[in-house]
């Protein structure tokens, strides 16, 4: 094997790296560099972290946090390939750490190390969003409402929810503003404050689309930024008229109310068949009872596609067309609804449904 001489010490080398021999590259040469100190801002009330100019949210443990800081403050040989860095923590503080850093790395062919020591200093400082909660700020309201009546707690509860679920994937995402005011109950529905308009509208559109809930804006001038006018948007979520539950009269048939969202489904109760109609179809639709008004009355007898129903009030025996759920043979207990002197015969187990 010929050798070459290494124009810096005159030993003998099998191979040069950048004209020099191993020993002479690697006094030269730095495998990484680390700040005296490494300053860490962390947010006290949600535990977000400042990098550079801008705040990104965080869940991880605070020496989890430390340990990122360094490494991103760390900066290394552009050449170094295959890096390995391992961190020791020790802290005499609670705003001070000392960290111990090791850095194993491949360079031009060699295996290199380097020891590297740095002083991280942790302040608190309140993150912009959680400023901007905390001063009231929000850009738009959604009114959780039903249509044509009050709605009740458990659907008021869904959609919050789903308004919450909401801002916090785009939270955790990295969207900054997306964040929740207050939320206010009140007797005719509840109110979340919201502290971006493109969430709260995309709230109301998947609300739309998995309650088939209505909703309307309605804006209002707040000030001006840069020339340009400010504007807070109320947005009006309004849930349909109708609940399982509710009996309509549409188009001329009576309908149990068993689901009502994008589409309303439910229970043709003449004829016992099943009903689905797109429920933005139904503003014609009126209740015309429920099932509290549901009363027992006794199945006379059952023939072929004819029953007999005896009336609750008068105790005659009123014929009826067989409705496709009813099972009975005669002689047992039913419950009905009277509606206009109309008797319907419901399905078994309703108002545990």
């Amino acid at each position: 094997m010929k050798y070459l001489a290494c124009p810096v010490c005159g030993r003998p080398a099998d191979n040069l790296i950048d004209g020099r021999c191993k020993d002479c590259f690697l006094k030269t040469f730095t495998l990484a560099r680390i700040p005296h100190i490494v300053r860490t801002i962390i947010c006290p009330l949600c535990g977000s972290v400042k990098k550079g100019g801008h705040w990104e949210g965080n869940t991880a443990e605070l020496e989890d946090v430390i340990q990122e800081g360094i490494k991103e403050a760390l900066k290394l040989e552009p050449d170094a390939g295959d890096v390995q860095v391992s961190i020791d923590l020790t802290n005499s503080d609670p705003s001070i750490y000392h960290a111990g850093i090791r850095v194993n790395a491949n360079v031009k062919g060699i295996r290199t190390k380097a020891t590297l020591k740095t002083e991280v200093r942790v302040s608190r400082e309140t993150c912009d969003t959680c400023s901007r909660i905390s001063g009231g700020y929000y850009e738009a309201v959604v009114q959780v409402r039903a249509e044509g009546r009050f709605p009740d707690e458990e659907e008021q509860v869904q959609l919050v929810e789903l308004i919450e679920e909401l801002i916090e994937r785009q939270y955790r995402k990295g969207y900054r503003l997306a964040f929740i005011t207050k939320i206010d109950e009140l007797p005719e529905g509840t109110d979340v404050y919201i502290g971006s308009n493109s969430s709260a509208r995309q709230a109301c559109k998947l609300a739309a689309e998995r309650y088939g809930c209505s909703y309307s804006e309605s804006p209002t001038l707040v000030g001006k930024k840069d020339g340009k006018d400010i504007y807070r948007i109320t947005y009006s979520l309004r849930l349909p008229r109708f609940v399982p539950g509710d009996i309509i009269n549409t188009g001329g048939d009576a309908v149990l109310i068993r689901h009502s969202g994008k589409r309303t489904t439910g229970l043709l109760l003449g004829s016992g068949l099943e009903f689905s109609e797109n429920t933005n179809r139904l503003k014609n639709a009126v209740k015309i009872a429920d099932m509290e008004d549901a009363v027992d009355a006794v199945l006379v007898s059952v023939e072929d596609d004819i029953v007999q129903v005896m009336h609750p009030t008068t105790f005659r025996p009123v014929t009826l067309k067989k409705p496709a759920h009813l099972s009975g043979r005669g002689g047992e207990d039913i419950r009905i609804v009277v509606i206009s002197d109309e008797i319907f015969i419901l399905p078994p187990n309703q108002e545990n449904e």
